[in-house]
């Protein structure tokens, strides 16, 4: 069992505008992967938007469900060591999956692993470098497959399955973040997480990008940041 089965989760109809480029990033990575594309069963539209795109994904149709039990049946499916979710939404960048099967083969101990993200604007603009401290966003995710199917999300999560898993990783397993931006996350002001805290602060970084002059210096102060970040953690670690 080797390789990577990258899980694209498409379950609403907010996710139409932006599939087609979500699994095209997964398609050109540099290091090919299987891709599932879980969509739900009464949808209408995926396979005209599939027939457009690169032959050999597989479709799995589901019951309508929570973001876990979605991710937890198409787990189930994969036959690969290491399993990689993307929201239909959100885009990876083309090296994403070679750096964290790089990154794990140097820490076999590690069985789960995130990285940072940029933010982007519902049409693409990015805006902001993610500093990823304690949660990194799941579409950054990649680990061992077995871990997962041991530690399955929590089916009944309307919202947060993503925390209470990584909290679970915590006790019963070993997690770490990658300082690379290797995905770009993208903030919808309408969303099913949209009434958290986290999400209210990206929309309103995203609100105020749109102010001339702003974008850059949101970006140029978060980078500076995450620098900061990372001498911090060195000097710890040193």
């Amino acid at each position: 069992m080797t390789g990577v089965t990258t899980i694209i989760t498409c379950m609403t109809e907010a996710e139409r505008p932006f599939v087609a480029d979500a699994i095209r990033s997964a398609q050109r990575q540099t290091v090919p992967t299987h891709i599932i594309v879980c969509v739900a069963e009464d949808n209408e539209w995926i396979d005209d938007i599939l027939a457009s795109l690169e032959p050999g994904v597989e479709l799995l149709r589901l019951e309508h469900a929570w973001a876990g039990a979605v991710r937890n049946r198409a787990i189930e499916r994969s036959r690969t060591e290491f399993v990689a979710f993307l929201d239909g939404d959100d885009v990876w960048k083309p090296a994403k999956i070679a750096k964290q099967l790089d990154f794990m083969a140097r820490h076999p101990e590690l069985d789960v692993i995130g990285t940072k993200h940029v933010l982007i604007r519902a049409e693409g603009t990015p805006y902001f470098f993610g500093f990823a401290k304690e949660l990194p966003m799941s579409s950054t995710w990649l680990g061992r497959t077995d871990f997962f199917l041991t530690y399955p999300f929590d089916d009944s999560a309307a919202i947060d399955e993503d925390a209470i898993f990584w909290e679970v990783l915590k006790e019963k397993g070993r997690r770490g973040i990658m300082d690379e931006f290797l995905i770009s996350y993208r903030v919808r002001e309408i969303s099913l997480s949209a009434h958290a805290p986290s999400k209210h602060r990206k929309v309103a970084y995203a609100r105020r990008s749109r102010i001339f002059g702003m974008r850059p210096v949101l970006l140029g102060v978060s980078y500076a940041v995450n620098l900061g970040l990372r001498v911090r953690k060195l000097a710890v670690s040193g």
